[in-house]
């Protein structure tokens, strides 16, 4: 039986990745095992109640037998108060693609830093896009 690519898409809400995601922006992901995460990769993760979904980069990850342990954050808001635990066997989504006003793009694992996008600039370019787009 073939491997079968089980991929996804949904939509940036927050500002916590920016600038590498903002609002508005349409996320393609696919299925990995959670044992292929590497650090710098952006992964979808859910809560336990799998009510939310969060996009983060991954910043580190651990391998043991039982259990892998995944720490992310995002470009923005920094690291996550709390890591991630998956039984080895688990998958997750992996972002491999953004779009942004019609155009289509391969997602990396290099970052632009913040430091580039002031408070203010984040403000009024969100409320832009939300007025825009949403």
């Amino acid at each position: 039986m073939k491997n079968q690519l089980h991929t996804g898409r949904g939509w940036v809400k927050g500002i916590s990745m920016w600038p590498n995601l903002i609002p508005g922006d349409i996320l393609e992901a696919e299925d990995i095992r959670v044992t292929e995460l590497k650090a710098g990769m952006i992964a979808v993760f859910s809560t336990t109640d799998e009510e939310l979904l969060i996009v983060h980069r991954v910043l580190s990850v651990r391998n043991s037998n039982e259990e892998v342990t995944v720490e992310s954050g995002g470009d923005r808001s920094g690291s996550d108060e709390s890591e991630w635990h998956f039984p080895p066997s688990d998958s997750i989504k992996k972002v491999t693609g953004v779009l942004r006003r019609g155009n289509y793009r391969r997602v990396g694992s290099i970052s632009i830093p913040t430091s580039l996008s002031p408070s203010l600039v984040v403000r009024f370019y969100c409320g832009i896009v939300r007025r825009l787009f949403w």
